[in-house]
């Protein structure tokens, strides 16, 4: 009974050793590793997404292929992410993060949920300059069930929407609609897509913009 009771209480303590070290109050979040011009020596500081749900951070930054990556708090070790893929939800203390071809990219994770993605940073003049113009936004985000996407037509045009999963492979296809010029939206089913990161791309005419979404 005695030997019971004492592997309880080391199991009562281990935990709340742990629950401790995940809530430490979060100053700064980073990218670290092989793949990054710091390697495993410091990280690299993440912009901290205020405007957002006030867990998200991201950088855009070169990585090298064939080196790996994983997030930490506070530079230091105690908290950290890692997993399989380059996206998902991170575990405390899992896997290196492979990178498997040389570019730029945005990182992406929330410290609430550990979801993160590592996408290929493809934006280009004329990417923005439709994003300036489409003002495409997807709400709620993170959502389940149906979002909606908003945007503003400078024209009569067809507007059609594709939800494409990391690798930009489409997952979910809808059929194009003929709308006017100014403020339109269409609801997005979202029933059946596994929890993740998604990009909904919307495309009208000669002007494609494609977000981000998270599926609970």
């Amino acid at each position: 009974m005695k030997k019971s009771t004492l592997k309880f209480g080391f199991l009562l303590a281990f935990l709340f050793s742990a629950t401790v070290s995940m809530a430490q109050t979060i100053t700064t979040l980073g990218i670290i590793g092989s793949a990054t011009a710091n390697g495993w020596t410091a990280s690299t500081s993440m912009t901290h997404l205020t405007t957002s749900n006030g867990h998200d951070w991201s950088i855009t930054l070169p990585l090298t292929g064939s080196g790996a990556v994983k997030f930490r708090t506070n530079d230091d070790w105690a908290v950290n992410w890692g997993g399989t893929g380059l996206s998902g939800t991170g575990t405390q203390g899992g896997a290196d993060i492979v990178i498997t071809n040389s570019g730029n990219y945005t990182a992406r994770i929330n410290d609430a949920t550990g979801v993160y993605s590592i996408v290929l940073a493809t934006a280009t003049a004329t990417q923005s300059a439709s994003a300036a113009i489409l003002k495409m936004a997807v709400s709620p985000n993170p959502a389940s069930g149906t979002a909606s996407v908003s945007y503003e037509l400078p024209a009569t045009a067809t507007a059609a929407i594709t939800v494409q999963n990391l690798m930009g492979q489409s997952v979910r296809q809808f059929s194009a609609v003929r709308q006017n010029a100014g403020l339109q939206s269409q609801s997005l089913p979202l029933q059946n897509l596994a929890s993740g990161i998604y990009l909904v791309k919307l495309e009208t005419g000669t002007l494609t913009q494609t977000t981000r979404l998270v599926v609970e």
